[in-house]
């Protein structure tokens, strides 16, 4: 009986690419304020901080992160700071 070798050929992409791609990912998302998260990576784990004013804003950008090729994890660093209401000022 013969065996049948097939090489499975893996693509590695580059921290640069998955930063890249990340960021394209948090701007195409109108729940995620991308001007206000930066976006860091290294060996395919992603950080991503800054500050927003709501809950879904930083769910939304960690699903963006998760959603990219080659993202290994995912450190959520965002702040959430809700907006004051103009009764409160």
């Amino acid at each position: 009986m013969s065996t049948t070798k097939t090489k499975v050929q893996t693509t590695s992409r580059t921290d640069a690419e998955i930063a890249r791609d990340v960021k394209r990912s948090l701007k195409a998302d109108f729940e995620v304020p991308d001007d206000r998260i930066a976006v860091k990576v290294v060996e395919g784990f992603v950080t991503i901080e800054g500050i927003v004013t709501r809950d879904a804003q930083k769910d939304a950008a960690e699903v963006c992160a998760k959603q990219v090729q080659g993202v290994r994890g995912i450190a959520n660093k965002i702040i959430v700071e809700p907006a004051e209401s103009p009764i409160e000022a």
